[in-house]
């Protein structure tokens, strides 16, 4: 059983797409004693049902794939409890990490986030148990509720890509740190990896253009955030034209590779000259 003081003062929030095995498997490795909160960027009424069937402290909220950090601010209007724990599907949390969180979260007065440390890093010493951080993995995150809905959550114009990033840097110009617990430990793949699991090898080919398209939208228009737009765009012209270029070619040697330059060169484009994080996969459903 959970102490009831980490039960009353945690609620888990995942944000998930396309992950139905994956999300049982974590469901599975949770007590049933916490409160659980999916935002479903898939659509999925069947799952919804088949897992608020099945996990009785778990609730699904179905949404159009609104993307990761818009997700995350969706579910978070339904927190009640003091802090809540955001988790990809594909995290494995060990061993009293929930606890040792709370119990560092609790001596931190003011925090923007706080993470487990990564178990590859388990070997490292550390003399500090708590150690301040200028950026996280965001597939482990806790908030303080409270402070969370102050910040006003993540930038709901970023569909894919530099969310975290821009949360962090939006934390530590308020005045707010973020830090890493050393010794609870969580496990997930490399940032940039997908916990999606699609139908087909064209689906999942798809998903690759759009990741191009919002990576080199995200990363214009994070600069621009906080650089302006004139030096951002500046920094930015030999990306630009060199994308140009590696398309101009590839439509000659190698034209799926052209497909993934045109679409990140469309993404780009899209970012200065202002218009929003549009791009969406053919193969989601919306409601």
């Amino acid at each position: 059983m959970i102490d009831l003081k980490i039960k009353d003062k945690l609620t888990l929030l995942i944000p998930a797409y396309k992950s139905e095995k994956l999300l049982v498997k974590v469901l599975n490795s949770i007590t049933k004693n916490i409160e659980i909160i999916i935002v479903d960027n898939s659509n999925d009424i069947i799952l919804k049902k088949f897992l608020e069937k099945k996990y009785k402290n778990c609730k699904v909220y179905l949404k159009k794939n609104i993307g990761y950090g818009r997700a995350i601010n969706y579910g978070s209007k339904f927190i009640k409890t003091k802090y809540f724990f955001v988790m990809n599907p594909d995290t494995i949390i060990y061993n009293d990490t929930f606890k040792i969180l709370l119990s560092s979260a609790e001596k931190i007065k003011k925090f923007g986030v706080i993470s487990p440390d990564h178990i590859d890093n388990k070997k490292r010493k550390s003399k500090k148990k708590i150690v301040k951080n200028e950026t996280l993995s965001g597939g482990a995150m806790l908030f303080k509720t409270k402070i969370f809905k102050k910040l006003k959550g993540f930038d709901n114009k970023i569909f894919l890509y530099y969310e975290d990033n821009d949360y962090f840097k939006k934390c530590i110009l308020r005045g707010y740190n973020i830090y890493t617990v050393k010794n609870c430990f969580y496990f997930h793949k490399k940032k940039n990896s997908s916990s999606a699991k699609y139908k087909n090898l064209d689906e999942k080919n798809y998903f690759k253009l759009i990741s191009g398209w919002h990576g080199q939208w995200s990363k214009f228009y994070y600069n621009k955030k906080y650089y302006g737009y004139f030096q951002s765009l500046l920094k930015i012209i030999p990306k630009l034209i060199l994308i140009f270029i590696q398309l101009i070619i590839n439509l000659i040697i190698d034209f799926q590779k052209a497909k993934y330059l045109y679409f990140k060169l469309e993404g780009l484009i899209s970012s200065i000259i202002g218009l929003p994080a549009f791009k969406r996969s053919k193969y989601d459903k919306f409601i």
